[in-house]
C-alpha cells in the first residue's frame, strides 16, 4: 500500500526496519522522513499574513487548538465581536499536530496531585469536564462534517512491570475516592492481553477516550472558525504585547493589532512573552510511525478494539493504529534544550528515535519485520502542577497553556474557559482547578535550565528503580485483579 506522501510525489526514502540492530539504527535514522506524518494526510491552503495595522475586539495569539477553540466559542457567544487570530507559522503547526492523536483524560499523576493539593471536588471536576470534551469533539466533527477519523475507541493504560502494577493500584484507589469508579474497567493479565497482544502486558485499566487525526481536526476547526467571521492571519508572529490605554497593542513584523482583549494561547511558546515566560517550560517528546501494516501483519497481534494504549511509566510510551493501519509509537523520556529552545531543528533526534525503536521491539516482538516511515518530535508545554493553567495576568491579558503532553481534550475545555474569562463571566468553567488552583512558576535562565534537566533525570531514574514499598497488586497481581472484579460484581448486585 502506498503512503499518502508517495501518492503526492514525495521523494521516497527507505524506511527504518523494526528489526534494525544497533549498528543499523544510525543509518536508518538518517533515511527516515523527519516530518510530521499527519501533515501528509491532508493538503492545506495557507492563509495570508497580517498586512498593515488593524483593530478588533479580541486578539488571540496562537492558531493551535487552544486559540481556535477559544475563537470558536467566543464567536458563538458574541457573533458581533470582531476576532483576529495571529499564528506565527501555519494553523496547528505546533503541538496541535505533532502528537499521536490521543483524546484522553488527564494522566494518573495529575489525579494524585489534584487530590493531594486541591481535594476531591476539584479533581472530579477536571475529569468530568474532560470526559465531556471528548464526547463534544466527536459531536463537533459530525456537526460540521469534519473527516478527522474520530473514533471513540477508549484508552488502555497497561502495566508492564511490578512497579507499574503498584502505580495502577494507587490510581484505582484515587479514582474511587473521586467518584470515578464507573469511568474505568480493570483487567488482569489474560483479559488485557486479549485487548492488546503484547507479552509485556501484566494488566490494564480501560478508560474513556478517543483517537483522532489531529491535523485534519485542527484544519477543520480553522475552517469553521473562518466561517464564523474570524480573521486568521498565518505567518504573523506576535513579537510584543503591551497595554495601551484601555486596550492592547500587539506588534508583528507586518503590522500591529489594537484590541480590547488579548488572549495568549501559544502553549509551549508562552515563554516568548515576558508576561508568561516563567509559567511554562518547553520540553520535547518524540513519535515514530510505521508503514501501513498488511492484513497478515495485523493478525499477529490482538488489538480488536483498536484502543489507544499507553503504559504506566512516568515517561510513558503510547501506541495506536491509524485509519490506514499504521502504528504510531510515541513517548519515552522528555528532552529539554537550554534557553527554552523550541527551534524546529529539534524535530529530529536520533537518540530519541533509537529509544523508541528499541521499546517498540520489546512491546511488539511479533512485528519484528515492520518498517517505519516517519519519525518526528514536538514541544510540550509543561506546567509545574502538570495540569493546564488559565487566568488573567496583572495587565489584564488572558492566557491558557500547560497541557503537559495531554492537550487534545483539555484544550477544548480550555476554549470555554477562555471564552468566559474574556467575557468576564463566572461559570462552572472558571471554577475549574485549571483556573483557581495555585500556579507555581519555573526559574529563569541557567537555574531554570538546571531544574528542567534535574527533573528529567529524576523521572527517568524513578522509572528504572525497583519497587521499594509493598503493594497488593505488585505482590499478588492475580489476587488483586480477581478481588477487584469480585467487589465490582457485588456492588452491581447490591445496586439492582
Amino acid at each position: 500500500m502506498r503512503s499518502a506522501a508517495a501518492d503526492r510525489g514525495a521523494v521516497h526514502r527507505p524506511p527504518c526496519r523494526a528489526d534494525a540492530g544497533p549498528d543499523d539504527l544510525e543509518t536508518d535514522v538518517e533515511e527516515i522522513q523527519n516530518s510530521v506524518y499527519w501533515h501528509d494526510t491532508e493538503p492545506v491552503e495557507v492563509g495570508e499574513p497580517l498586512d498593515g495595522d488593524a483593530s478588533c475586539d479580541i486578539c488571540i495569539v496562537g492558531g493551535g487548538y487552544t486559540g481556535l477553540w477559544a475563537a470558536h466559542f467566543l464567536a458563538e457567544a458574541e457573533p458581533s465581536a470582531r476576532i483576529r487570530v495571529l499564528e506565527s507559522h501555519t494553523v496547528g503547526s505546533g503541538a496541535s499536530t505533532a502528537n499521536g492523536g490521543f483524546v484522553g483524560l488527564t494522566a494518573g499523576k495529575v489525579l494524585r496531585r489534584l487530590l493531594w493539593y486541591y481535594g476531591r471536588e476539584k479533581a472530579a471536576g477536571v475529569y468530568r469536564t474532560g470526559a465531556r470534551s471528548i464526547i463534544d469533539i466527536g459531536r463537533f466533527c459530525r456537526r460540521y462534517d469534519i473527516d478527522a477519523d474520530f473514533a471513540m475507541n477508549g484508552m488502555l493504560q497497561v502495566v508492564t512491570d511490578r512497579k507499574q502494577l503498584a502505580r495502577l493500584e494507587l490510581q484505582v484507589k484515587r479514582s474511587e475516592r473521586t467518584g470515578l469508579r464507573g469511568s474505568f474497567k480493570l483487567m488482569g493479565r489474560d483479559e488485557a492481553q486479549e485487548r492488546i497482544g503484547s507479552p509485556q502486558v501484566l494488566g490494564a485499566l480501560r478508560t474513556t477516550g478517543a483517537l483522532v487525526n489531529p491535523h485534519r481536526l485542527v484544519q477543520g476547526l480553522a475552517r469553521v472558525v473562518r466561517g464564523q467571521g474570524v480573521d486568521i492571519h498565518e505567518h504573523t508572529p506576535a513579537v510584543d504585547v503591551r497595554r495601551v490605554g484601555n486596550g492592547y497593542r500587539v506588534s508583528t513584523p507586518t503590522g500591529t493589532v489594537t484590541a480590547n482583549e488579548v488572549v495568549l494561547a501559544t502553549n509551549a511558546w508562552q515563554h516568548s512573552f515576558g508576561q508568561t515566560h516563567t509559567k511554562v517550560m518547553p520540553v520535547w517528546n518524540y513519535l515514530m510511525v510505521t508503514e501501513p501494516l498488511t492484513d497478515a501483519q495485523l493478525d499477529r497481534v490482538n488489538w480488536p478494539g483498536r484502543e489507544g494504549v499507553s503504559n504506566s511509566l512516568s515517561f510513558a510510551h503510547a501506541a495506536r493504529l491509524t485509519s490506514d493501519n499504521r502504528v504510531v509509537w510515541s513517548g519515552g523520556r522528555w528532552y529539554y534544550f537550554d534557553g527554552r529552545d523550541t527551534g524546529r531543528g529539534h524535530i529530529r533526534n536520533a537518540a530519541a528515535f533509537r529509544d523508541l525503536r528499541e521499546s517498540f521491539a520489546r512491546f511488539f516482538p511479533a512485528w519484528d519485520d515492520v518498517r517505519f516511515s516517519h519519525a518526528f518530535g514536538g514541544p510540550i508545554g509543561w506546567s509545574r502542577t502538570f495540569i493546564p493553567q488559565f487566568g488573567r495576568l496583572a495587565d489584564g491579558v488572558v492566557y491558557g497553556h500547560g497541557y503537559t503532553g495531554n492537550g487534545l481534550a483539555p484544550s477544548h475545555t480550555g476554549g470555554k474557559i477562555l471564552r468566559d474569562l474574556v467575557l468576564r463571566r463566572e461559570t462552572e468553567y472558571t471554577e475549574l482547578a485549571f483556573v483557581t488552583v495555585n500556579q507555581p512558576t519555573f526559574a529563569k535562565g541557567a537555574i531554570g535550565d538546571t531544574g528542567a534537566h534535574l527533573f528529567v533525570w529524576r523521572q527517568e531514574t524513578g522509572d528504572r528503580l525497583p519497587l521499594m514499598l509493598p503493594h497488593q497488586a505488585a505482590l499478588a497481581p492475580r489476587a488483586f485483579f480477581a478481588g477487584r472484579a469480585a467487589r465490582k460484581a457485588r456492588a452491581a448486585d447490591t445496586g439492582r
